[in-house]
């Protein structure tokens, strides 16, 4: 004996509701083109990604000790200049020649020079040795800039400089270990 049960109406509704909708998304993204396909949405958030990125990179948020680089530029050693003088002269001298601080003008180091060190040594700072982390008090593009205004006072040397603490750093040599 053969039954013909009917479909229950909500799976009745339902199976139409679906119908209608693939009506509606056919026509929303392959007829009218008004909605963007899953490949194009793609491209526009890596587009979007890109912007973010080159806005990170030029804001220095992405700076580190491994990649910073030395500025040249005389805005940026202005900037440097303006934060050292506001911040560092209590140690080091308006001259970079040291009073608390060691001498920042001569070739010796004691935590080493050239822009890596003296970008981590502002970060982290050496707080056995009084000088603070300027980490939460500037951002990566701020420090690079004191960095690079610190090196460009080598070979200054001013009256009155502290004499020589630390190793002679020599950057062909340091750069020789790595």
């Amino acid at each position: 004996k053969e039954l013909d049960s009917q479909i229950p109406p909500w799976f009745l509704w339902l199976f139409y509701i679906t119908i209608f909708f693939s009506i509606v998304y056919m026509l929303d993204y392959h007829v009218f083109n008004s909605s963007p396909l899953q490949d194009e949405e793609y491209q526009l958030q890596v587009k979007q990604a890109e912007v973010e990125r080159a806005a990170l990179m030029n804001s220095g948020a992405m700076l580190n000790e491994e990649s910073v680089t030395l500025l040249t530029d005389q805005a940026a050693i202005d900037n440097g200049k303006q934060i050292f003088a506001t911040n560092c002269v209590a140690c080091h001298a308006a001259d970079g020649g040291g009073l608390v601080g060691p001498n920042l003008t001569d070739q010796f180091w004691i935590h080493g020079g050239g822009i890596k060190n003296v970008f981590k040594t502002l970060k982290y700072g050496v707080p056995a040795k009084g000088m603070i982390a300027w980490q939460n008090q500037f951002n990566p593009k701020s420090m690079q800039e004191v960095g690079s205004y610190v090196l460009s006072l080598q070979g200054t040397n001013p009256p009155n400089g502290k004499a020589p603490e630390g190793p002679l750093y020599v950057e062909a040599a340091a750069d020789s270990l790595k």
